[in-house]
């Protein structure tokens, strides 16, 4: 009876041991398997916070998100419709139709801006992700204005958000060194109004001959920037510019606004700066051969020089002379890629050598708007701008051309205009430049 007793409480407590092995076991197998699904929803359901970090430190988040909300970034090119975009990447166009319909309840969706970059996410309609449709679209706009699209509840809802602006007035002076954009440059101007000034001076300056070194400029404009954001700035207005120069003498334009309603550039006598063509429309560039009798670099013998020829780095903009209609638009004979536009009271510009056309540059321009960009196509030893200037269809000098001022202001005009530019007078001296 004794060592039946015995063997009994033996072989109960060896059962009570592989019972608790066994639950150690259980236990262990679910913790493991705990941890790994644990870290499996951490990965996973995490991956929105990490987005809005943009700390992608795991390869395996970065991927889910993809898979989750994935999103086109397109740049805008010239001629390109939100409808443009949107078919050619492959969307359906009833819904293409909708959100166009929404869309124009708040712009216009064909008035989109070269070079900015609209960015769409996209979800997918069902688990084999064979029909994508658009989540949300976001359209920069003005410099501190975006349209924003997003479909909640299989609805469009759109808006455009606004952040607030301060205006400021900005005055500049400095001595020109090379050429009069990278001196601007070096004081801080405004790149916008570096252009607009070489504009306004672009129908009485020849930059290449007038421009010396140490000449000296001022310039008075107003800038808007996002508000406790100056980074982020946009050019509203020049109200005075003034050259300084050793060739020419002092040259200041102020800014006026006629009566009808025309913004133009005027002398301290109310005479416009405005001329039917440019004098160079080239800034930067070197007078490198001009009109007349030449040897030819190429062909090696003295041939008539029809036009006058810019050396310029490669890529530097070349603009319209003056407003008109491109009659001619391709590769031309030893011209390479040339341009031909037809102005008023029977001038012609041509533009020839160059390395690409803007795309922007078809059928009617406007007065100092970019056309192409300096090349070396064609019959050429190097990058240059070979310019043309053709009355009634025979080519003349264009350093030679003289053009009828511009009109003078009479009458109520004059004396609103000399109201305003004392008032310039005065805001100059108030900010010290005088």
């Amino acid at each position: 009876m004794l060592s039946n007793s015995f063997f009994g409480l033996k072989l109960k407590k060896l059962i009570t041991q592989l019972a608790i092995f066994f639950i150690v076991i259980v236990v262990f197998f679910l913790l493991i398997q705990t941890k790994k699904n644990s870290k499996k929803h951490e990965n996973f359901g995490n991956t929105e916070i990490i987005y809005e970090k943009n700390e992608f430190n795991n390869e395996l988040i970065k991927k889910r998100i993809k898979q989750a909300a994935p999103s086109l970034k397109i740049k805008v090119k010239s001629g390109d419709t939100l409808e443009k975009i949107l078919k050619k990447n492959g969307f359906q166009n009833q819904e293409i139709f909708e959100i166009i319909k929404e869309t124009k309840k708040m712009f216009d969706p064909r008035n989109l801006i070269v070079g900015k970059e609209i960015t769409i996410t996209t979800k997918y309609e069902n688990k084999e992700k064979n029909n994508k449709s658009i989540n949300s679209i976001f359209i920069p706009l003005e410099f501190n204005k975006n349209f924003y699209l997003e479909q909640i509840d299989e609805n469009y809802i759109a808006e455009i958000t606004s952040k607030k602006t301060q205006k400021s007035l900005i005055k500049k002076k400095g001595f020109i060194t090379d050429s009069l954009y990278l001196s601007g440059l070096r004081e801080g101007i405004n790149k916008k109004a570096i252009n607009e000034m070489i504009g306004i001076f672009s129908f009485s300056v020849d930059f290449q001959r007038d421009i010396w070194r140490n000449d000296s400029f001022e310039i008075l404009y107003e800038e808007e920037f996002i508000k406790y954001d100056k980074s982020n700035k946009n050019l509203e207005k020049i109200l005075y510019a003034n050259l300084e120069l050793q060739s020419i003498g002092s040259l200041k334009l102020f800014r006026f606004e006629s009566d009808n309603k025309k913004i133009e550039y005027f002398d301290e006598n109310g005479k416009s700066a405005k001329k039917l063509l440019m004098k160079t429309p080239i800034d930067g560039a070197r007078l490198s051969s001009g009109f007349g009798m030449r040897k030819h670099p190429i062909l090696g013998y003295n041939v008539k020089h029809k036009g006058v020829d810019f050396a310029a780095p490669k890529g530097t903009p070349i603009y319209a002379a003056g407003d008109g209609v491109i009659e001619m638009k391709q590769r031309y004979k030893g011209y390479g890629k040339y341009i031909r536009i037809r102005h008023a009271n029977g001038f012609k510009t041509a533009y020839g050598h160059m390395s690409k056309f803007n795309k922007t540059s078809d059928g009617r321009v406007k007065q100092w708007k970019i056309i192409g960009y300096v090349g070396s196509t064609g019959r050429s030893t190097g990058p240059h701008l070979h310019y043309e200037v053709l009355k009634n269809n025979v080519r003349i000098n264009p350093q030679k051309l003289k053009l009828p001022s511009g009109r003078k202001l009479k009458g109520n005009e004059f004396q609103r205009f000399i109201k305003q530019k004392n008032l310039v007078y005065r805001k100059l001296n108030d900010l010290g430049v005088y």
